[in-house]
């Protein structure tokens, strides 16, 4: 059956496929009138229970070798029933991986219609994210508006538009690890997030006396959400009941941050210091410079590596684990194609793929493949409609590469070596 759904906002309808109880495709209806001897075979004795009879139907045996069946062997986590869905997710599709190692030459890359062709925005994306579990994707900028969109590359449908009053989205992102809310993050006092359940918006009051600390941008882990503030303040909040856990400080204003896991988390800024902390302790574990780095503007992560952003267009990229571990690491390559600040560095999910921008000049992305730490060469062109990139993002198994643009254009593109988005 197909259920339709009304969103908020008078948007049109979203519709769920309620696939109902499974049943089998067939049943042997002699099954049921079949006798079966438990006294047989030593492997049937095993199922006898107690002093009854021998002799068990079809349907009886089969029922007690499901149950002997379950003793032994756990229910696997593929098998075991899902939580249930939002309208917004429950109408898009899976994912599925499967894909070999990305080669070190050539990127395959098409073209896809824009993800906000039918929703366009007359101002700067500043967001573009994709679902980590559905085929959803999001776009949020100036317009102070949240459009989520159904992600195929092709019809791209439309899923529901939320606005939020003076409120121009400079940050959002889904949270971890399920995507149920989207926090969004402005140059206010408070921050907001949104609902894919209930579809609504809730604003969240910040912290009082604090002038410093604004909630322009934002990382996020399971546990915590991070705003960096000016004068070296750091907030985090609980991701669960969004309410302040801990503010740090640190002597130099904090520009950028990341999460490493639920316990660290490191934070870059004003002289290049990359700062490594615990939140166990709210304490800073260490602290190290970015070689070469005058301010840090962006950082990143991936299994393997951490690659920092700089206000000089340099982006070192070093080993995660020597960097973590205190040591005084060298950068495995320093990539200098940006010659202005670095606003983005986002790595692809299987750590092969590193996407750097900068929106103060045209045309600056580059994609950096990590087997090689070299820049694709033929990707992106001089012909390739960038214009000032806002916002850069991978889908979760690296099928599509969305760019946000000055224009209002949420563009598109499929990386057609990996199979599935």
């Amino acid at each position: 059956a197909v259920v339709s759904t009304q969103s908020t906002g008078g948007e049109e309808g979203l519709f769920v496929i309620d696939r109902g109880e499974k049943r089998p495709v067939w049943c042997d209806e002699d099954e049921g009138e079949r006798e079966v001897d438990l006294g047989d075979s030593n492997i049937t004795k095993k199922l006898k229970i107690g002093d009854e009879s021998k002799t068990l139907t079809g349907r009886q045996l089969e029922e007690r070798l499901r149950n002997q069946y379950t003793k032994i062997h756990a229910t696997p986590n593929w098998a075991t029933k899902p939580k249930q869905q939002s309208a917004l997710l429950a109408s898009t599709g899976s994912l599925t991986q499967n894909s070999k190692t990305l080669p070190t030459k050539k990127l395959a890359v098409s073209r896809c219609k824009n993800l906000n062709f039918r929703k366009t925005a007359n101002c700067v994306i500043k967001s573009l994210e994709f679902h980590p579990s559905a085929t959803v994707g999001f776009v949020a900028g100036y317009s102070k508006s949240l459009d989520l969109f159904e992600v195929d590359g092709e019809n791209n449908r439309h899923l529901h538009r939320q606005h939020f009053p003076n409120f121009p989205i400079d940050c959002a992102r889904f949270t971890k690890p399920g995507g149920e809310e989207v926090i969004l993050g402005s140059k206010r006092p408070h921050f907001y997030t949104f609902d894919l359940n209930k579809c609504t918006g809730t604003k969240m009051a910040g912290v009082r006396n604090k002038p410093s600390l604004h909630y322009k941008n934002f990382s996020l882990s399971s546990q915590y959400i991070g705003f960096q503030g000016q004068d070296g303040m750091f907030a985090l909040f609980s991701a669960i009941d969004k309410q302040i856990v801990k503010c740090v400080s640190h002597r130099t204003r904090i520009n950028c941050s990341v999460f490493v896991d639920e316990h660290h988390f490191v934070t870059g800024g004003q002289g290049g210091f990359l700062t490594y902390w615990d939140t166990r302790t709210w304490k800073p574990i260490s602290d190290f410079q970015d070689e070469g780095a005058l301010h840090c503007t962006a950082v990143g992560l991936s299994d393997r590596h951490l690659a920092v952003g700089s206000d000089s267009g340099v982006v070192n990229i070093y080993n995660r684990d020597d960097l973590l571990r205190g040591c005084s690491a060298k950068p495995l390559r320093a990539v200098m194609n940006l010659t202005t600040s670095v606003g983005n560095v986002t790595f692809n999910s299987t750590g092969e793929l590193l996407a750097v921008s900068s929106k103060e000049l045209k045309q600056s992305l580059r994609l950096v493949n990590l087997h090689s730490l070299h820049c694709a060469p033929n990707w992106p062109t001089g012909k390739t409609p960038l214009n000032y990139v806002n916002s850069v993002n991978f889908s979760p198994n690296s099928g599509y590469i969305g760019v946000g643009s000055s224009k209002g254009q949420a563009l598109l593109y499929r990386l057609t070596h990996y199979p599935s988005f």
